[in-house]
């Protein structure tokens, strides 16, 4: 495909055209799905299955935008970060609903949950978009990558860490599943946010380009973003099942 405007062309481009043109059809069939199958869970947890539904259709609004932008000589890396700060609060707080806490301790870990998000990706967005090398990029992004740890920090040794450490069978390997995802996935930003910086140290030593940097950053948001969306939804969906066929629960 032609130049773009990240200045990618060839093999470069077209692999960050095709990831993008993915994430809009991944978002999209995620999001149906998830509104089709909140009544094959029971009520208390359908919360959880309906802001599946809702990161997805957000993400797949952005991913379309930016798909977009990319075909027509356009860029604002603004998309992805109005994406993150309506989606990355939903998926802490579906895990909540569906972690075993109870309703008093929910209300109160909740709120520090997503206030903790929200700044995680308020203070990465003027890193993201400082100039490479500078201080700025670099100061921003430890200050998100802080907020980051602290909500980490909450789902493996908090209090909903220890719920979720409490569940057993079934249940439990799931929640445990879900969460290492959520560290897996969440890993990855801050890997891409270093390699997109071709001055950075690790991209130095890699030797990577201006254009495998930029590259490298937007595959790697978009691969994380599918897993940490749809993905993640279904671990999400798959434990709200469980726990509502093990309270009885069945389907119409």
């Amino acid at each position: 495909m032609a130049t773009n405007p990240l200045g990618l062309e060839g093999a470069q481009a077209d692999l960050v055209y095709n990831s993008l043109s993915f994430a809009v059809a991944a978002m999209g069939i995620a999001f149906v799905y998830f509104l089709v199958s909140r009544n094959r869970v029971a009520p208390q947890y359908r919360s959880a299955v309906t802001m599946s539904a809702m990161i997805c259709g957000i993400a797949g609004y952005h991913y379309w935008r930016i798909f977009g932008q990319f075909g027509s000589g356009e860029w604002n890396e603004g998309y992805r970060y109005a994406d993150w700060l309506l989606t990355v609060p939903l998926l802490v707080a579906e895990l909540v609903v569906v972690s075993g806490l109870s309703k008093e301790v929910a209300k109160r870990v909740t709120p520090r949950l997503i206030v903790a998000s929200l700044l995680m990706i308020a203070t990465g967005y003027p890193g993201e978009t400082a100039e490479f090398g500078s201080n700025d990029r670099t100061v921003w992004g430890i200050v998100s990558a802080i907020f980051m740890l602290y909500v980490l920090y909450e789902l493996f040794a908090g209090e909903v860490g220890k719920a979720l450490k409490s569940q057993a069978g079934e249940v439990g390997s799931k929640l445990n599943n879900v969460r290492y995802l959520l560290l897996a996935t969440w890993g990855v930003y801050p890997i891409a946010y270093i390699l997109g910086d071709s001055t950075s140290w690790l991209s130095t030593t890699l030797g990577l380009s201006d254009s495998d940097a930029m590259t490298t950053i937007q595959v790697g948001y978009t691969v994380a973003d599918i897993l940490a969306k749809p993905g993640y939804g279904l671990l999400i969906m798959s434990i709200a099942i469980a726990r509502s066929n093990a309270e009885g629960y069945r389907a119409a």
